[in-house]
């Protein structure tokens, strides 16, 4: 398959995207990150090690850079109003995020992500119209419930003694 080509870069759209990459937003960050090594060279199967995306998201953001600049990488999701979350609202997410979802709701799995768990609080819950991942992120950072660089929350350990060999793919 034919590499996909970047166009050139103004110093100031490599600026911009080494900010992004220092952003707290993930989505653009690794959008940046995809841009800046196709920009030192790196061919998509290359970029695909170093980020561990799949070529079509890859190539995808590539194209969305050729076509709109840093605008056509950027997240859609914040440029929303921030939505005023009550003391309520926040102790409920809380609870939600401390419990494990099979458990607890019945849910087809173990761990909450941050983006699994918004969209279970606004979507299925409607306790809020929408909440971003980000914004899930601060409030259980906030009431000291840590998540994994992964974003997923782990709540203890599975009671299955082949766990850690299922989980490392090591049994089937």
């Amino acid at each position: 398959m034919r590499d996909t080509l970047l166009r050139l870069l103004s110093d100031d759209e490599r600026n911009m995207l080494y900010d992004m990459m220092e952003d707290d937003d993930e989505d653009s960050s690794y959008c940046a990150k995809i841009i800046l090594l196709k920009d030192k060279g790196y061919t998509v199967p290359e970029i695909r090690r170093a980020t561990n995306h799949h070529d079509i998201n890859i190539r995808k953001w590539i194209h969305r850079f050729n076509e709109k600049g840093i605008e056509g990488i950027t997240s859609k999701l914040h440029k929303h109003r921030s939505i005023k979350l009550t003391v309520e609202i926040e102790r409920k997410i809380v609870e939600i995020a401390s419990k494990n979802p099979r458990e607890g709701y019945g849910l087809p799995f173990s761990t909450w992500s941050l983006r699994v768990l918004a969209g279970y609080v606004s979507k299925e819950l409607n306790l809020v119209d929408s909440i971003s991942h980000t914004e899930i992120r601060n409030i259980l950072l906030k009431h000291g419930i840590k998540y994994h660089s992964q974003s997923k929350i782990t709540l203890g350990t599975s009671t299955d003694p082949q766990y850690d060999l299922k989980k490392r793919g090591l049994k089937n």
